[in-house]
């Protein structure tokens, strides 16, 4: 029986391309060697923003906060909220950084998988057609930073806040590393946000877990290179099924 290729590919199947893509990055380790400047990059500008940022909202409440009796408790818990609210934007927005740090390296990772995978590298040979999708790319990658920044400040929101900002965030982590694969193709914005849309539980599934491994340092920046893969995966998956 053929696929049915109306409906998309579902939340779970975005969720197990997370275990294939490790499978898949051990039996080409090398090429975990072309994303080790982007991450370098990446940790050192959350770095410095967590420096500066921090370092701005505590001269803020050192400023307007009396320092003495109850007032110096009021600060002490303000200096620790304001910490944990410049760790968790820069959590939220991590994978979007890398993405945008990345684009001109993704697209050969994301090729040489293709190529051990299926014995070729479907990306365009047309000049023209890879300036204009890392241009592409780098204004998408800039578009899903600011919807990072958008779904932190909507998971603010109690209670209802999360349940929103949760799956979208996720979502677009999820997309940004799908349509890696669609911008070395040559394929326009319009033609990726379709087939983003046409698998957007995928995308989810995709996107969950990094969505979590992003609130978790370290760990984050060592994980991003397998949701590159996974992203991949998830892109041939929709092809195939295509």
């Amino acid at each position: 029986m053929e696929p049915d290729t109306t409906k998309g590919i579902g939340f779970w199947h975005g969720l197990r391309t997370v275990p294939r893509a490790v499978d898949v990055l051990r039996n080409v380790p090398q090429v975990l060697r072309l994303l080790l400047i982007p991450l370098l990059l990446t940790a050192l500008l959350d770095g410095l923003a967590l420096y500066y940022g921090f370092g701005y909202l505590h001269q803020l409440i050192l400023l307007h906060v009396p320092q003495s009796g109850l007032f110096g408790l009021l600060s002490g818990f303000l200096t620790l909220l304001a910490g944990v609210l410049v760790v968790a934007a820069l959590a939220w927005t991590f994978g979007f950084v890398y993405l945008t740090l990345c684009e001109l390296v993704v697209d050969s990772v994301s090729e040489q998988i293709e190529e051990h995978l299926t014995g070729h590298s479907g990306s365009t040979d047309d000049w023209g057609s890879k300036l204009r999708g890392v241009l592409i790319g780098l204004g998408q990658s800039l578009l899903l930073t600011l919807i990072g920044i958008l779904s932190a400040l909507i998971g603010m929101i109690p209670i209802v806040g999360p349940l929103i900002a949760i799956p979208l965030g996720a979502t677009a982590l999820g997309y940004g590393f799908f349509a890696i694969s669609a911008g070395r193709k040559g394929h326009s914005l319009s033609q990726r946000w379709q087939k983003g849309k046409d698998h957007l539980a995928a995308l989810c599934g995709l996107g969950l877990p990094l969505f979590v491994i992003n609130l978790i340092p370290v760990v984050n920046l060592l994980a991003l290179p397998v949701f590159i893969v996974a992203g991949t995966l998830l892109y041939l998956d929709t092809e195939q099924r295509s």
